[in-house]
């Protein structure tokens, strides 16, 4: 199994990564996010032998038709086509939710593309409603887990093995 050191990085280490795995069409510069810049949002990076092969963000947002106050938007997750399958998009995923349980989160949301709504749902995310289509990148999921608080067993999910 590949060895993996998942650490918090600077919004502008992940954008070549978010260019080069999730909107090839746009340039660096159009791949700053809305609330990349807010002071508890985290970016994560993903390393294997010093080299960045994963990222995702993570930033307080409200949940579209959803009352929760304390929602927290996990945004640009990607893991390099060859490291995938070993974990990493896990550790990511973990990282940015215990952040977000960390600093008063309840609940934790994704725009999850259609091929990759199944590697949420593993670890825990439910579907909200019908697919709907982004322009220029395909069909998405919107989905959510709700977060327990940092001192519970539960507020980073494992997998499930089903």
């Amino acid at each position: 199994m590949a060895e993996f050191e998942v650490r918090a990085v600077e919004a502008e280490t992940v954008r070549p990564l978010r260019r080069a795995l999730l909107r090839p069409h746009q340039e660096v510069e159009e791949l700053v996010y809305a609330g990349d810049d807010h002071s508890e949002a985290l970016h994560v990076g993903g390393f294997r032998h010093s080299r960045m092969v994963g990222i995702a963000t993570i930033m307080p947002r409200p949940m579209p038709g959803r009352p929760e106050r304390a929602a927290w938007q996990v945004r640009g997750m990607a893991v390099d086509h060859g490291h995938r399958g070993y974990g990493l998009g896990g550790l990511l995923l973990k990282a940015c939710l215990e952040h977000a349980a960390a600093h008063g989160g309840r609940l934790a949301w994704c725009n999850a593309r259609a091929g990759s709504f199944g590697f949420y749902e593993r670890y825990g995310f439910r579907r909200d409603g019908d697919p709907f289509e982004l322009p220029e990148i395909g069909p998405h999921y919107r989905m959510f887990i709700l977060l327990e608080s940092p001192h519970s067993k539960a507020a980073a999910p494992s997998p499930s093995r089903e």
